[in-house]
């Protein structure tokens, strides 16, 4: 059950932003917001500016059990992020670049509008290759098929593979490829140790994440 509300969340988050050719850009890595019922984040417009554009408050709402964002429904008309996931503390911006200690973070996926944010101890970069390495489960995305190879290049042959839907993990990742290989907690009828597939063709993700069971 979790993995089915895993995947609906992914979906909602990912239906515009990681598939269709309008989406923003994937960026430099991804940036992960640690927060609590008294965070505070920023965004500026610029790092010459000296007021913020947008503040989000988050608050301990006892009626869900969780942490919240003040006003949501109205912050929800700019804010698109990666992902926003509060029941398991998840935010996420993809990160456009760095400047000093500010960071361009994409705030809304869609339209690819971007802010920045200062540094702090509750802000932290990942690549995408540690971000994915991260993931509970990986999988090829439909709109994009493509074959599990032996090696990271279009001409390497294809691995036979019937596992009755996709369920990896990443190992690896050299360039527009990663390494996938089957963990403990996948059912897949074929087992693989090491193969690959393209994550990313210029602005598009190639693959769907998950980040829980």
């Amino acid at each position: 059950m979790r993995r089915i509300i895993a995947f609906l969340f992914i979906q909602l988050q990912c239906s515009l932003t990681c598939s269709f050719a309008a989406e923003s850009e994937l960026g430099i890595g991804l940036l992960s917001v640690e927060f609590n019922e008294i965070t505070v984040l920023k965004f500026y417009a610029t790092p010459k500016n000296h007021k913020p554009i947008k503040v989000l408050e988050f608050f301990n709402d006892e009626s869900t059990n969780s942490w919240n964002i003040k006003n949501l429904k109205n912050e929800r008309q700019w804010l698109k992020p990666e992902t926003l996931w509060l029941d398991y503390s998840s935010l996420v911006f993809r990160c456009k670049s760095v400047k000093g200690d500010w960071i361009e973070v994409i705030v809304n996926n869609e339209s690819g509008l971007s802010y920045w944010l200062q540094k702090s101890s509750n802000i932290k970069f990942k690549t995408w290759e540690t971000f994915l390495k991260e993931m509970f489960v990986v999988e090829r995305a439909k709109k994009y098929p493509q074959r599990i190879r032996r090696q990271p290049v279009d001409a390497s042959p294809g691995i036979q593979y019937d596992g009755g839907g996709d369920c990896f993990q990443v190992k690896s990742m050299k360039g527009n490829w990663i390494e996938l290989f089957t963990p403990a907690h996948c059912d897949n009828k074929t087992k693989i140790k090491s193969g690959w597939i393209q994550w990313r063709k210029g602005k598009s993700l190639l693959i769907s994440y998950f980040i829980t069971s």
